[in-house]
């Protein structure tokens, strides 16, 4: 009598996954170090493409999925994003603060206060937005 073809997939598949030698989420203790000549070297890193080397090589050696590429932000980019939340922080404190004095009463909510607490929704919002635009840089390559 024949083997189903389908019990015959799902018994490949099972071996497969039971001899599979690393699981990924394994403590890596181990270095495994080798030599590669210089055009292997170049090769490896142009196949990287911003993914680290050792999960590259993990990935494909195993066949665990491809890493995402990390993305580089460039240094001022860093920089930019750092003071734009220190921005974005002293705005929201301001807007905190506005908010508070008007509903304990020490501050009315006249029309240039709401126009004030506007302009720094306004603020924050573009601030946020200069922000992701900073961090969508173009992935390593």
């Amino acid at each position: 009598m024949q083997p189903d073809p389908r019990t015959n997939l799902s018994n490949q598949l099972a071996d497969t996954l039971i001899n599979r030698s690393v699981a990924p989420d394994e403590k890596r203790e181990v270095t495994i170090t080798f030599r590669a000549s210089y055009a292997e070297k170049a090769r490896l890193e142009q196949r990287c493409s911003g993914v680290v080397q050792s999960d590259y090589i993990r990935a494909r050696l195993f066949d665990y999925p491809l890493p995402h590429p990390k993305l580089v932000i460039p240094e001022i980019n860093r920089q930019a994003i750092y003071e734009l939340k220190k921005v974005g922080n002293n705005l929201n404190q301001q807007t905190r603060a506005i908010n508070e004095a008007v509903k304990i009463g020490s501050q009315p909510l006249s029309n240039e206060v709401k126009s004030y607490l506007k302009t720094l929704e306004e603020l924050t919002a573009l601030l946020e937005q200069t922000r992701q635009s900073l961090t969508q840089v173009s992935v390593e390559r």
